[in-house]
């Protein structure tokens, strides 16, 4: 009788493994260079050709591996890392010994390597799986290894592999994700013979020095001014790396660099926690920009749960999401009103046309010639306006623009305030303060407001008036269809007191899904804070926009309005220069 069940043949056995571990070219560097990392190298080169379909080749000038040890290595399962069979305590960005196995049985695979020990180096070549030949072979210390054909005897998985240009991409990032994490190490990326991406180590600098300089091939100098460094320790994890300012946001999660120990991370679960520490100061459909490190011992993390290793689970969830909220917003607290130069910039290049271009370049030919000729505005007493109010960070008011926008000067340029996004964020955080504080300060109304108000047919209605009362709103039930309102707070004296009334119930009766109760408690307040804010097309007082920078600059996260935009753009003096062609 035929058995139904059978063992499966090596080859195939490969080929399934393959099919988890090397999911297309990327993933094959990715293994390599962890190889390369592991065995101590300071030097990692990689080439690719036609985006790793044709050819990978990564050197390294680590530990190398034996001429005993040299067949083993790529053997399944066969590793030197995983210290007396303990799957708890890998300090290892490799551990299982299924790399070399899997990549070999699907390419034409050739690896060399000499360490301190040999004279001489040797080179092994394997087809498909099987060993074609082992012999000598001139090689300097460390590893070197070729990937040929990939995928030639899967040609299924050829198909599923996007353009040569998206591969390469992936590889691209893959690198520059890898030479953050590790700073002393140097990597070359060559792509069809060009180099592509280079990163030489700086040993003479601090960490952090090290990895701004790291930074800037990946994110680019506007990361670096508009993010900030963090430096943490707590009872299980430590914390380092560099926050993007709130409205320095981006579409997706791809600027969102999260490390565990040095190894790279991608866990919608985790960019979840990051979009929740942001989530009161960036849109809902932004994400944030950063760097982060996450150092722990190996028994507080379990890296054995992902066939690439790129998902952990922490036996700790809860503590280290209250440890990223807390760690994060207490930083971004520190920024205080800053907001995105990257908007400044923006600014500056819509000014920008290519008749404004030539205009720059004839005044900067006339140079001084016309200069002699403009009027010392420093005699005209209207422009020597309290000088020493000149130095505010915001600066000090000058006008309004259609009734919507402050413009105000200081002594590094000129900033454009829209005072409602701007009101509307301070009252938001005046709100939030006194609420979670139990400080709201209430105002008796000399003529209380009837409100009609159909919905206290719901069964609730006591409970939310109950609740209204928490955020300084008196109401009493009056006749059968009707509410009054008895109390406001006084930061909300002067709004409209229906559509104030109307909107929070509707916040109160209707807003049942799963969020957080502080998010559901700053949704409220950001409902209640735009009723009570100065409104576009209101006129303003010099003092009064002056009280309102001040306080701007005294507020935490007002360099974001509710939604997540900016509330201020700054135009700085040697940029304007430029524009008239000054300099």
């Amino acid at each position: 009788m035929k058995r139904k069940i059978q063992l499966l043949p090596d080859n195939i056995i490969n080929k399934i493994a393959a099919g988890e571990v090397v999911e297309r070219p990327s993933s094959v560097v990715k293994e390599l260079v962890e190889n390369s990392i592991d065995a101590k190298s300071t030097k990692i080169e990689i080439f690719i050709r036609n985006g790793g379909k044709s050819e990978i080749t990564v050197a390294d000038n680590g530990e190398g591996i034996s001429n005993m040890e040299l067949g083993l290595s790529v053997r399944r399962h066969a590793t030197s890392k995983l210290k007396d069979n303990n799957l708890t305590n890998i300090n290892t960005l490799g551990f299982r010994g299924e790399a070399l196995s899997s990549i070999s049985s699907v390419s034409d695979f050739f690896l060399s390597s000499k360490n301190n020990t040999s004279s001489t180096g040797y080179i092994i070549n394997i087809y498909g799986g099987e060993c074609k030949y082992k012999k000598p072979y001139n090689q300097n210390k460390g590893t070197t290894v070729k990937v040929k054909n990939l995928f030639f005897n899967i040609p299924a998985r050829l198909k599923f592999l996007k353009s040569e240009n998206y591969e390469a991409l992936l590889i691209k990032r893959l690198i520059q994700k890898l030479s953050l994490s590790f700073v002393d190490i140097e990597f070359n990326l060559s792509i069809d013979d060009k180099k592509i991406f280079f990163s030489p180590i700086t040993y003479q600098l601090e960490w952090f020095d090290k990895l701004k300089l790291r930074t800037i091939p990946v994110l680019g100098e506007d990361f670096i001014k508009n993010s900030l460094k963090i430096h943490k320790t707590g009872e299980k994890f430590s914390f380092k790396g560099l926050l993007g300012i709130p409205t320095f946001n981006f579409s997706n999660s791809n600027n969102i660099f999260f490390y565990v120990n040095n190894r790279i991370i991608f866990d919608k679960s985790i960019t979840t926690i990051f979009k929740v520490a942001y989530r009161d100061f960036i849109s809902h459909d932004r994400f944030p920009q950063l760097i982060l490190f996450l150092d722990c011992k190996e028994s507080e993390v379990d890296i054995n749960v992902h066939p690439m290793k790129y998902e952990v689970r922490f036996k700790d969830i809860n503590y280290l999401k209250s440890s990223i909220i807390k760690i994060f917003k207490d930083e971004l607290a520190n920024i205080g009103h800053k907001a995105s130069s990257f908007n400044s910039q923006k600014a500056i290049e819509n000014f920008i046309t290519e008749d404004n271009k030539q205009v720059a370049i004839e005044l900067k030919e006339k140079g001084s010639e016309d200069e002699s000729n403009c009027i010392d505005f420093d005699s005209v007493d209207e422009v020597s306006y309290r000088k020493e109010n000149n130095d505010y960070p915001l600066g000090y008011a000058k006008t309004q623009l259609h009734e919507t926008y402050i413009v105000s000067e200081n002594k590094k340029g000129i900033f454009l305030i829209d005072q409602h996004a701007a009101h509307e964020r301070l009252v938001y955080e005046k709100l939030k303060y006194e609420f979670y504080n139990k400080k709201i300060k209430t105002q008796i109304l000399l003529i209380p407001a009837v409100i009609d108000f159909d919905n206290l047919l719901v069964k609730n209605v006591e409970e939310c008036l109950k609740n209204a009362e928490n955020y300084g709103v008196k109401l009493e039930v009056f006749g059968k269809k009707s509410l009054i309102v008895r109390e406001v707070p006084i930061i909300l004296a002067n709004c409209n007191i229906k559509q104030l009334v109307l909107d929070l119930m509707d916040e109160l009766i209707y807003n049942t899904n799963t969020d957080t109760v502080e998010e559901k408690i700053n949704k409220i307040c950001s409902s209640m804070a735009c009723h009570g804010s100065i409104r576009s097309g209101r006129s303003m007082e010099v003092d009064e926009m002056n009280d309102l920078l001040r306080r701007m600059e005294e507020t935490s996260f007002s360099g974001q309005c509710n939604h997540g935009r900016p509330t201020y753009v700054e135009l700085r003096l040697e940029d304007i220069e430029k524009l008239f062609g000054r300099k």
